[in-house]
């Protein structure tokens, strides 16, 4: 698992390069080797005494990975720069797990433990092996501090599959996890009693975990990561799973050389208000000129089409998405070879 100073490198593949990932079993040969990146980013873990919340979590035996920038941005609330906070339990079950939370809401630093810690892994991992946690976190709401975050849930983790996986960053032995987290995300006011703000999320995601090295390198976070929604429309199967990323451990590769670029720009850009009605708006920290958003539905079917051009930090860019029925809507943006995806809920 990541520590503290780890800085772990992975690329995002193509949807279309990730083959058949369903197939699991005993001493399986899971084969991705013809994976495609699109772009690479950096998972950085730091020690919490550098982080915004230094001052809450002093002497915190663990590490911390900045999340988001933006996790929320509606009329009158700002939340940013969301960190979570991990360390490895020493109690039985030994579980590596998420104990703390920190976020800035509306210029003010604001840090909490869970109250219910969100168990990622009870570890030692075992073939057949099924854990099931709930969590529960929530942000303090003070006379100063006049909005508040909350985020209760269950996971369930179960190891379907051991054997070796092979992807563009080599080959090593693997137990495949897959994790499914059914959570709630609440928004609340000093002055209003109930929830404004509560989408419901049903997320899995299929891991190929090692504590093997690959070039000599520990990997310290999932060999290969496959993450998306489960929807709850009733026009679809019964737990029909949509694939949002493709993310998989990797070294450094030229952009020149295949075509692809560091996860910067786009994905600095937040869009508000999620869940929406009429309008979404968009923010950014960079004057950014030609960027093309397309708008699918879970099905993967495009529903709309624009080119944005978005000044620096000026909230007046918004697209109509009225006439959307209501669901689950993936958010498109791409400039050149950079590329980010959103998601969004019409009520």
């Amino acid at each position: 698992m990541p520590t503290n100073l780890d800085t772990l490198r992975f690329s995002k593949a193509k949807l279309s390069s990730l083959g058949d990932y369903t197939v699991t079993g005993v001493n399986y040969n899971w084969d991705f080797t013809s994976l495609e990146p699109i772009s690479q980013g950096l998972r950085s873990f730091i020690n919490p005494s550098n982080t915004p919340y230094s001052t809450f979590f002093s002497g915190f035996n663990g590490s911390s990975e900045k999340m988001t920038g933006v996790l929320i941005a509606i009329s009158g609330v700002s939340m940013t720069d969301f960190y979570k906070f991990y360390k490895q339990s020493t109690a039985n079950p030994n579980a590596y797990l998420a104990d703390a939370m920190g976020l800035t809401v509306n210029g003010i630093p604001v840090s909490c433990y869970y109250e219910d810690k969100d168990e990622i892994y009870n570890f030692p991992l075992s073939y057949l092996q099924f854990d099931s946690t709930s969590f529960r976190v929530s942000t303090p709401i003070t006379t100063l501090i006049t909005s508040g975050y909350s985020s209760t849930g269950k996971r369930a983790t179960r190891v379907d599959g051991w054997g070796t996986i092979s992807t563009p960053f080599g080959t090593v032995p693997c137990l495949r996890v897959v994790s499914t987290v059914y959570s709630f995300d609440s928004l609340k006011y000093v002055s209003v009693p109930s929830a404004l703000y509560k989408p419901k999320r049903t997320m899995r995601s299929y891991q190929w975990l090692t504590n093997a090295l690959i070039n000599g390198q520990p990997v310290h976070i999932p060999v290969l990561e496959i993450t998306g929604l489960i929807s709850d429309d009733p026009f679809l199967p019964i737990n029909y799973f949509s694939i949002h990323q493709v993310i998989y451990r990797d070294v450094y590769r030229d952009p020149l050389a295949i075509g692809l670029t560091e996860q910067t720009g786009l994905s600095n850009i937040a869009f508000y208000p999620n869940p929406v009605n009429e309008k979404l708006y968009f923010k950014n920290d960079e004057r950014l000129e030609g960027v093309q958003l397309n708008i699918n539905d879970v099905l993967g079917k495009a529903v709309y089409e624009k080119t944005l051009h978005l000044e620096l930090g000026v909230s007046t860019s918004s697209i109509s998405v009225a006439d959307l029925k209501p669901g689950l809507y993936f958010v498109s943006l791409q400039k050149n070879n950079q590329r980010a995806t959103f998601k969004f809920i019409k009520n």
